[in-house]
């Protein structure tokens, strides 16, 4: 791969010069604008779907019965499993395929979207109906299905009827078991039901080329048609494909939050082909992908993430940046919606033109890219028994967490672990006479981690319990198409069939309770001026009566995230004892992943919490990521990061988020932009695992509290995702306001 694009491009994107325009034809910015309009209406339903997965499961009970035997269940008393099983998941998936309603509308470059809206009064009652029928249905067990990576290269290189003919080749393998040929039976249904899909969406496509823009409509439904057996042979091809792909894992086999991914590797041959032969211009390829963006956001409503990683490096270890990478930031700011986000995998031989554009990128207040150390996730990898070629071929799931592309099952934030709740219970044995009162400070400290280490295993070991369920009564066929190993083993995505599994983890308010920490040793070990048992008293009473003490622990204590040995000593300790006491545990075969990133949850978590003892009132956010809580920076940028990169991030493959929101003044010049690319890289090159920038004032975002109706898409980072600001509720509001604004690098 080439290690950089060419001049004209990187100077023609950020200056909105040249060949490339940011500026989208009218019929895809009026496709772009009801993506914004429809986010603000309630969701839908995708209809038909429960009323078929009741129709497809009645109708296999009734087999089942005729054939002389009981209705399936997903595993014998013996505990041998059924083989029925899956052949029961794959005709849910390609049924459903089979009848998802397809929304076709006008000025659509890609096409194949579900449609959403409110059941008639008659569907209704179906519904109900349907539902009492799903009710006989074993559960789900649990655990995570989405967060989803497929093999976009594979899919592209020997396309649907390719993988259909790789099932039909290995089934008939000699020496298979039982259960080996079922598997290859329910993937074959599963992915002759992708290929009948395509179809459908290119039979809609050529039912309405009588309604208007008829050429490309009949344009679509031969590119949908074909694909649906053969690999794409055109860049247009291959982002339908990938799209018709993402949706049937998503909808068709509850696969929620399935990724772009890395567009820019993927999708790199069939751009510089088309390229070079003349039917693609740079302009056009950058028109695909904002549709496809501005797709995601109508089938998907605020609140969550989907992702895009451009740059990083290919398998070889070489710089993977092209022309893509710069088509794929500049379609995110060409379409400023909520999602995708975009994240830049970055080392050391990143292009200075790359990070140059994204520094003006980023100056926009888009909040896009965030910057993913790319050497520390692949080394972390490494380390998780990944092969060098994989480790570089990873993906933030949709926030900041890892997996690998195309070849892993992995859990993410499984669960949020709210890190100053431990130390209220710690208090709290105490004060009610529980525990005797600790000696020592280090001996409070240890009871906090008991408490924590507590935690963590009993959820680890339901983790394991959950994930062998998964193996009896989960099962996902198309998943198992698409996800390497799983054709070559013979073996389920459920049963041990991708080539890597494990379950990651996410702590929030390491920052609340390292303050926390620092404010008892201070207050009741060091100055004796408060009891455990009174300073519990003063937080069950949200420092009621204790306003003063309150502002003196928030304004003159030592604070996490200024460059200040002492807390900083103190976070990093906690920090490593998290990441022991994770991989203590084994989930699943494989050692338990932490992570330290919080998505809306410090929000959550910090509602359910009373007051701890930073000085943090009862219900406010923890803190939002692995740096300083909310507003504790002193010291500037530089001091923040210093502090965040004291302790190792490498093992954290759950995702560490660090956030930073600069004022928007600041960012006006190529010295002030210079020194913001600075901020980041040396942020990165200390180890550094993620590192997400909000540019906008704070008189914006209050303005936008005032009249909501003037700011429907300014976009904030929140972490590790990107919202609209007027669409949190108001807690969340004000928590990414009261961050430390730095008017200074």
């Amino acid at each position: 791969m080439a290690s950089h694009t060419t001049q004209l491009h990187t100077r023609a994107l950020p200056c909105f010069e040249d060949l490339l325009s940011f500026e989208l034809s009218a019929p895809v910015t009026a496709l772009r604008d009801r993506a914004l309009a429809r986010q603000r209406q309630e969701p839908g339903l995708i209809v038909p779907f429960e009323i078929i997965d009741a129709r497809t499961w009645d109708r296999w009970r009734r087999e089942r019965e005729e054939k002389g035997g009981q209705a399936p269940a997903p595993r014998s008393r013996a505990g041998a499993p059924l083989a029925n099983w899956l052949i029961w998941r794959a005709r849910r998936c390609a049924e459903r395929l089979r009848g998802m309603p397809i929304d076709v509308e006008p000025g659509e470059r890609i096409v194949g979207k579900p449609e959403f809206r409110v059941p008639t009064e008659e569907e209704k009652a179906q519904l109900e109906e349907a539902r009492r029928t799903l009710a006989s249905m074993p559960p789900f067990p649990g655990g995570d299905a989405g967060h989803f990576h497929p093999d976009y290269e594979k899919l592209f290189r020997v396309g649907i009827g390719g993988i259909l003919d790789e099932i039909e080749s290995r089934s008939k393998t000699p020496g298979l078991a039982d259960e080996q040929r079922t598997f290859y039976e329910a993937c074959r249904i599963a992915m002759e039901g992708l290929s009948d899909f395509a179809r459908r969406v290119g039979d809609a496509c050529e039912a309405t080329a009588a309604s208007g823009d008829g050429r490309r409509r009949r344009e679509l439904a031969a590119v949908c048609r074909r694909v649906a057996n053969d690999p794409p042979a055109t860049f247009h091809e291959a982002v339908q494909l990938m799209f018709l792909a993402l949706i049937a894992l998503w909808f068709g086999e509850d696969h929620g939050l399935t990724n772009p991914g890395r567009m820019d590797q993927t999708l790199r041959p069939f751009y510089e082909a088309d390229l070079a032969a003349g039917r693609v211009t740079p302009e056009e390829a950058l028109e695909l992908i904002a549709c496809l963006y501005i797709h995601l956001n109508r089938i998907l409503w605020p609140g969550s993430a989907v992702a895009v990683m451009v740059g990083g490096r290919d398998g070889e270890g070489r710089d993977a940046t092209n022309d893509l990478t710069y088509l794929c930031l500049a379609a995110r700011l060409a379409t400023r919606l909520v999602y995708p986000t975009v994240g830049l995998a970055w080392h050391d031989g990143t292009p200075e033109e790359l990070m140059d554009f994204s520094t003006r990128m980023l100056a926009t207040g888009i909040g896009d890219p965030a910057f993913f150390n790319d050497e520390l996730i692949a080394e972390g990898l490494r380390e998780h028994g990944v092969s060098k070629e994989d480790s570089y071929n990873y993906m933030n799931s949709t926030c900041v967490e890892i997996k690998v592309c195309g070849a892993s099952h992995m859990w993410v934030t499984a669960p949020y672990y709210s890190c100053p709740r431990a130390l209220l219970e710690a208090m709290e044995d105490v004060a009610t006479g529980k525990r005797a009162r600790p000696r020592t400070f280090k001996a409070f400290v240890g009871r906090v981690r008991e408490r924590i280490a507590g935690a963590v295993s009993r959820t680890a070991e339901e983790l394991d319990r959950i994930w062998e369920e998964r193996g009896r009564t989960g099962g996902f066929p198309l998943a198992s198409c698409l996800i390497n190993d799983c054709l070559a083993r013979g073996r389920d995505f459920d049963q041990g069939g991708p080539r890597y599994n494990w379950v990651e983890n996410s702590f929030v308010g390491l920052a609340n309770l390292t303050d926390g920490l620092a404010a008892v040793k201070r207050l009741v070990y060091e100055e004796r001026e408060l009891t455990i048992e009174e300073f519990h008293a003063i937080l069950e009473g949200n420092f009621g009566k204790h306003e003063e003490l309150r502002r003196r622990i928030v304004n003159t204590f030592p604070r996490y995230g200024n460059d200040d040995d002492e807390p900083d000593r103190l976070a990093a300790d906690l920090a490593q004892f998290l990441i022991a006491t994770t991989e203590s545990n084994i989930i699943g075969g494989h050692r338990y992943v932490p992570g330290f990133f919080c998505w809306v949850m410090h929000g959550v978590l910090g509602a359910e919490l009373g007051a701890t003892p930073d000085g943090r009132r009862a219900g406010e956010p923890l803190a939002d990521g692995a740096g300083a809580a909310q507003g504790r920076e002193r010291r500037g940028p530089t001091a923040s990061i210093l502090s965040t990169t004291k302790w190792s991030h490498r093992k954290a493959l759950g995702g560490v988020v660090h956030n930073a929101k600069f004022s928007k003044s600041l960012l006006r010049t190529d010295g002030d932009r210079r020194a913001l690319r600075d901020v980041i890289e040396t942020y990165l090159r200390r180890g550094g695992f993620e590192i997400q920038i909000n540019v906008v004032g704070k008189e914006t975002l209050l303005e936008a509290q005032k009249r909501p109706e003037r700011h429907r898409d300014l976009l904030v980072r929140v972490a590790g995702y990107s919202d609209y600001f007027v669409h949190l509720d108001e807690r969340m509001q004000n928590e990414v306001i009261s961050r430390t604004e730095f008017a200074t690098t």
